[in-house]
C-alpha cells in the first residue's frame, strides 16, 4: 500500500515544550492560588461588616453603696462608679464615658427595686468588633473577694434603647447563696 499514510493520533512534541496536561495543571494551580489569595484578603478585610462609628450605651444597675439618690426618683453614680471604658476585642480602649444619671427602680423590678438604673454613653465607637468589654471605674468583686475582669458585651446590647434595656431587667432575681 504505497499511498497509505500513517496518521498519528498523538501530537508529536517538540523537545523542550511542555505537554498539554502539565500546562493545564500549572494553569489550574495558578487559578487556585489566586482564588486563595483573594479569599484570604476578603476574610481579613471583611468588607461586609459595617464599621461605621456609633453611639454606644451601657446600662447597669447600681446598689446603694454606688449611687446618690437625688430625691425625686432620679439618681446618679458616685464618682468612683461614674467612669467607664469601652474596650475592643483586642482589649484596647475604644472610648471612655461617664455615667449619665438614672432613675430609682420601682417594685416591678423585683430584687432590684430601690437600686439605681444608670447608663454610660460612649461616642464614636467603631462598629464591627467581634466582642466589646466594659470596665468600670469601680472594681467589681465576687463574694469570695476576687476581682471581676471586664464585662463582655455585644454590639447589639450596646445599641439597645433605654426601654429595651429596662425590660431586660424586669423581674430580676438575685442568685441564691
Amino acid at each position: 500500500m504505497p499511498n497509505e499514510r500513517r496518521v498519528s493520533l498523538t501530537k508529536a512534541s517538540d523537545s523542550g515544550s511542555t505537554p498539554r496536561s502539565k500546562r493545564r495543571a500549572a494553569l489550574g494551580l495558578a487559578t487556585f492560588a489566586s482564588a486563595a489569595v483573594v479569599g484570604a484578603a476578603l476574610f481579613v478585610w471583611e468588607p461586609w461588616v459595617d464599621r461605621t462609628p456609633f453611639t454606644a450605651r451601657d446600662y447597669g444597675v447600681l446598689g446603694a453603696a454606688l449611687f446618690v439618690d437625688d430625691g425625686d426618683g432620679s439618681c446618679h453614680a458616685k464618682a468612683a462608679a461614674a467612669r467607664e471604658k469601652l474596650l475592643g476585642e483586642d482589649r484596647g480602649v475604644l472610648a471612655t464615658g461617664s455615667s449619665q444619671g438614672g432613675e430609682i427602680l420601682s417594685s416591678e423590678y423585683g430584687d432590684l427595686a430601690g437600686n439605681c438604673f444608670v447608663y454610660t454613653e460612649f461616642t464614636g465607637v467603631p462598629a464591627g468588633e467581634d466582642a466589646y468589654f466594659v470596665v468600670s471605674g469601680e472594681g467589681l468583686y465576687t463574694a469570695d473577694g476576687e476581682e471581676l475582669g471586664p464585662a463582655e458585651t455585644t454590639e447589639a446590647s450596646l445599641r439597645q434603647s433605654l426601654s429595651e434595656a429596662k425590660e431586660r431587667w424586669l423581674n430580676f432575681k438575685e442568685p441564691a447563696d
